[in-house]
């Protein structure tokens, strides 16, 4: 008889620990769908093809241009920007392994990055930038707010802002 009792209590125990764990399944789970938390995991990347080159910017400095092929168009905006909208954002890896996060230029359009559309990661001396106007660019900066790009082996990363999931990565020869 005792060891009947026994097993009594140890089914009792397992039945409270089972109820226990699916309350707090069911409560993680009210919690992720009311914060949008799930929604922000079933979400999909966007979906594109990328080709980049080396371009003159000015006589002796280089930019990294970036051509969008067929695909989903895509915002460019800043990584700690928030919110729904489909946007992406640089990262770019030296020759040297240094890794470099690019600001979207204050000169920027507003359209979406779209097939056909070029968009131009440059190097200010202090920082990277990535423009989507290159003639504003030449208007505001001139060839004296620009430096060249150190050669050697550059990569690209394009991540999607809302996922965190890189779509592409680049790499380009200055």
């Amino acid at each position: 008889m005792p060891h009947r009792d026994h097993d009594h209590g140890i089914a009792e125990l397992y039945t409270i620990t089972l109820i226990i764990v699916l309350i707090g399944t069911a409560v993680v789970i009210m919690v992720s769908v009311s914060t949008g938390f799930a929604a922000g995991l079933l979400q999909k990347p966007p979906a594109f093809s990328v080709q980049a080159k080396v371009s003159p910017l000015f006589p002796g400095t280089n930019g990294i241009t970036l051509i969008h092929g067929k695909g989903d168009p895509v915002f460019l905006i800043n990584e700690s920007a928030t919110g729904p909208s489909t946007g992406v954002f640089f990262t770019l890896v030296s020759p040297d392994g240094e890794k470099i996060a690019v600001h979207p230029s204050p000169g920027m359009g507003a359209n979406p990055w779209a097939e056909g559309g070029t968009i131009i990661l440059y190097y200010d001396g202090s920082r990277f930038w990535v423009t989507d106007d290159p003639a504003s660019l030449a208007a505001k900066t001139g060839s004296g707010g620009l430096a060249d790009l150190p050669p050697g082996t550059w990569t690209v990363y394009v991540t999607d802002q809302q996922t965190q999931v890189t779509i592409t990565s680049i790499t380009v020869t200055v």
